[in-house]
């Protein structure tokens, strides 16, 4: 199917629907994607306002996501790659692929967003801790893709691809036409909100 998947965009604003009052909610994404149904890319830009801040994370429209970077030995406890914390999720990779704010303020805005998603606390922990314990590996990779300048945001014009069309293959595709990412700022404002855990504004316990 080549057609934008809003159904799932639905699906995850029905999921993030938590009984608890989160401070932001993050906009249900609408995404589109790749035939592996693995790799999906965003159609417009995610906007994350951290807390009671004016500060927002903005992820582009084009961005491609696996939803989470949680390691694969992880899954077998329930965490797979998508779940109530798919929107953070999402911005967490971006954050990965960025790579403005350091590693740790990175995972530290990932439970910033989660606790704003009413992810629950066991999981939100579990998540938190495995991207902590095994992140480094996808930190890593995307340093190195960034220096082979692989792009991983698609340009509004190349947007259309085909139900059959891999993201390995595309992403090829892009880097031999001169396709680059946009530079994304170094330690944007919202890096310091990730120094630690605590949403920004909410009470302490």
């Amino acid at each position: 199917m080549c057609r934008i998947v809003h159904g799932l965009g639905l699906l995850l604003l029905a999921a993030f629907s938590g009984s608890g009052a989160a401070q932001q909610s993050i906009d249900a994404p609408t995404l589109k994607p790749f035939a592996d149904g693995v790799q999906w890319m965003l159609v417009d830009a995610v906007e994350y306002r951290v807390g009671d801040t004016a500060v927002k994370i903005v992820v582009p429209g084009g961005f491609v996501t696996d939803f989470a970077s949680i390691p694969q030995w992880l899954w077998s406890t329930g965490l797979a790659p998508n779940g109530r914390y798919s929107k953070a999720a999402i911005v967490h990779d971006f954050l990965y692929w960025s790579q403005g704010c350091t590693r740790a303020q990175s995972d530290n805005l990932l439970m910033i967003a989660m606790k704003e998603s009413d992810v629950g606390w066991t999981t939100r922990n579990w998540v938190f801790n495995g991207v902590r314990i095994g992140g480094n590996a996808a930190w890593d990779r995307n340093q190195q893709e960034v220096a082979q300048r692989l792009p991983r945001v698609i340009p509004a014009g190349l947007r259309q691809f085909g139900p059959n069309v891999d993201w390995v293959g595309y992403r090829e595709t892009l880097r031999l036409g001169g396709t680059l990412d946009p530079v994304f700022p170094a330690s944007p404002p919202y890096c310091a909100l990730g120094d630690t855990t605590d949403v920004p504004g909410a009470p302490t316990n």
